[in-house]
């Protein structure tokens, strides 16, 4: 017989504009990479997910759209400069996988893919994250103290997400009462 909940949302996950416009046709919501820029969210997925969910007769508006940027934050300045640069090692990984180099088309960095991967190929995984620049770390992630986090998160994704899913650094996981905090100004207007 029928189960207790017919309509189970179904999310999945897209960096590819033909993932993005199946999910607005057919699902409830889309889950980013978090190689997927703010920008590149906004101007490449979202479209996307729009044309899928317009074949469908529904609206942009009707899918949730979940972003999981790269965080590099932390109590302070100094902080903020190591998990900067811890940063760079992942999205350097992940800015090697072909399978996103979409995302760096889009910012115009298609050498610094074709670069990161000959690198990994070659095993140079520690060369790989000085090729990461502040600016192009800055697209990806929120880097901030912990003081400005909420602001700046709510201002780079605005028009890109609907809703984020946060991967919390354990150092401020284990701050119960600043967590909170910056929770609850993320749920303000």
């Amino acid at each position: 017989g029928p189960i207790a909940c017919p309509e189970i949302p179904i999310y999945i996950a897209a960096v590819n504009t033909y993932n993005a416009k199946v999910c607005g046709e057919l699902c409830a919501g889309l889950r980013a990479h978090p190689v997927a820029t703010f920008a590149y969210s906004r101007d490449v997925l979202m479209p996307a997910i729009e044309e899928g969910a317009t074949r469908a007769g529904r609206r942009l508006e009707d899918v949730d759209i979940v972003g999981s940027p790269f965080l590099a934050i932390a109590a302070d300045e100094a902080g903020v400069a190591e998990a900067r640069q811890a940063l760079k090692q992942q999205v350097s990984f992940y800015a090697s996988t072909r399978s996103y180099h979409a995302v760096l088309r889009h910012h115009g960095w298609e050498d610094l893919g074709a670069k990161l991967h000959a690198l990994s190929v070659q095993g140079k995984w520690t060369e790989m994250p000085q090729q990461i620049t502040d600016d192009m770390l800055d697209e990806w992630a929120i880097v901030s103290t912990y003081d400005e986090f909420p602001a700046r998160l709510k201002a780079r994704a605005a028009g890109a997400f609907t809703s984020v899913l946060l991967d919390i650094p354990k150092a401020l996981r284990q701050d119960e009462d600043r967590l909170a905090d910056m929770v609850r100004q993320l749920h303000e207007a």
